[in-house]
């Protein structure tokens, strides 16, 4: 049995049959991830461990190169930052990052944002909100401000919301021609991609259509952001300095056959894969890893391993802790204020009409909880409050998500 993350997954896969094949009588050079240590770099082919400069200098080789994330893990996004870092200090100018987590509708968003024409709230919103979610940006806030700071195009590498609930639902093949003129090139005909998404499963959906939809899904997804980034290449074909970084959960990367083996179909360019390897897990998230019998496959899952531990933002998320409701057009109001809350802590009552938070207005619910969620544990400000026609400021000592509840 593999522990292998949700959506994102850490599985690793050991080739071979101990029965076929014996091991040897000798110590392996080639390092067992069980013997991994937080902050190592393995060369996985070879076994070395590489400096941070080393993976530098190595990542430089490739034209093309994937880092496969868990999502919701703060280290995995700082190595997705160092690869950025190092590739933009080394190709000014000529790198350019691919995000699975935005979709292809959301481009002109992408690049007002980095243009500057585009304030970092309105984007949040606006774009990456309704392309990834708004509880995710916090993990890709530090990636995406570093892009905008330094001229770092971005690629919305992933399918429109429609087509892939079209896909899920009908397939391939039973698309409206307005949808299907959107495909891009598919192909089902991968034995060992097909067997690898199959065994997230195990039993549970035997007799369903439920894998099928996920697989079609999960096709759509790998094809589209290949197309996204092969015809991105192919546009900057003639300049050999120019570099491509792609982010995408760890699924989508793993053992090539998802977003690379189909890049590679399109445009046949070197590519290399970094993987961050979670070795440490704390107790209260290890109900967070699924047992996932993989199936044997005679490739790498990766090139390189960063090994890393876990942690999660959820600690760090504050509340206000109250319950709101519209108020006309233009404000929001109080409904309710939960016990022992930083808003009860502070005197915010029901009723109470919020006018601004830090100082900047509160037009919408939207507006409030963008405000807040800039703020970190132990953080003071002051709200503005209208109550019984009166205004009125109090400061609000945040606290983390869930207290009190």
């Amino acid at each position: 049995m593999y522990r292998l993350f949700a959506l994102a997954g850490l599985a690793l896969l050991t080739a071979g049959c101990a029965a076929s094949r014996p091991p040897l009588a000798v110590d392996s050079p080639y390092r067992d991830p069980s013997t991994w240590e937080k902050g190592q770099i393995v060369h996985r082919a070879t076994g070395r461990l590489l400096t941070e400069d080393e993976l530098a200098a190595y990542l430089d080789r490739f034209p093309v190169v994937y880092v496969g994330e868990t999502h919701d893990n703060v280290f995995d996004h700082q190595v997705e930052l160092f690869a950025l870092r190092e590739m933009v200090a080394r190709h000014p100018g000529k790198v350019t990052l691919g995000l699975e987590m935005l979709r292809r509708p959301f481009q002109a968003g992408v690049d007002a944002y980095l243009a500057g024409t585009m304030d970092e709230k309105t984007f949040v919103r606006t774009v990456w909100s309704r392309s990834w979610g708004p509880r995710s940006w916090p993990y890709y806030r530090d990636i995406l401000r570093f892009a905008r700071d330094n001229g770092v195009p971005v690629l919305a590498l992933n399918a429109a919301n429609d087509l892939k609930d079209a896909v899920r639902d009908d397939g391939f093949d039973g698309l409206p021609p307005e949808l299907a003129a959107r495909l891009p090139e598919i192909d089902t005909d991968d034995p060992y991609h097909r067997a690898f998404l199959r065994s997230m499963f195990g039993g549970h959906a035997a007799g369903t259509n439920v894998m099928d939809r996920f697989y079609r899904v999960q096709v759509l997804w790998d094809e589209t952001m290949a197309d996204t980034a092969a015809r991105h290449l192919e546009r900057v074909a003639g300049d050999p300095d120019q570099r491509l970084l792609v982010f995408a959960g760890g699924n989508h990367v793993r053992y090539g056959f998802g977003v690379p083996r189909r890049v590679f179909r399109r445009v046949p360019l070197p590519y290399t894969i970094l993987a961050p390897y979670t070795v440490e897990m704390p107790e209260d998230k290890k109900d967070r890893l699924m047992d996932v019998d993989l199936p044997e496959l005679p490739l790498p899952a990766a090139d390189v391993y960063w090994a890393v531990g876990y942690e999660d933002l959820e600690a760090d998320r504050v509340m206000l802790g109250v319950r709101i409701e519209p108020e006309g057009d233009l404000w929001v109001k109080i409904a309710g204020v939960m016990p022992d809350s930083p808003a009860e802590r502070a005197g915010l009552k029901a009723g109470d009409v919020v006018l601004s938070v830090d100082g900047v207005p509160i037009l919408e619910l939207y507006d409030l909880t963008y405000q807040v969620g800039l703020h970190r544990p132990g953080d003071t400000g002051p709200v503005e409050v209208l109550r019984d026609g009166r205004r009125l400021s109090v400061q609000v000592t945040y606290d983390v998500a869930g207290h009190g509840r």
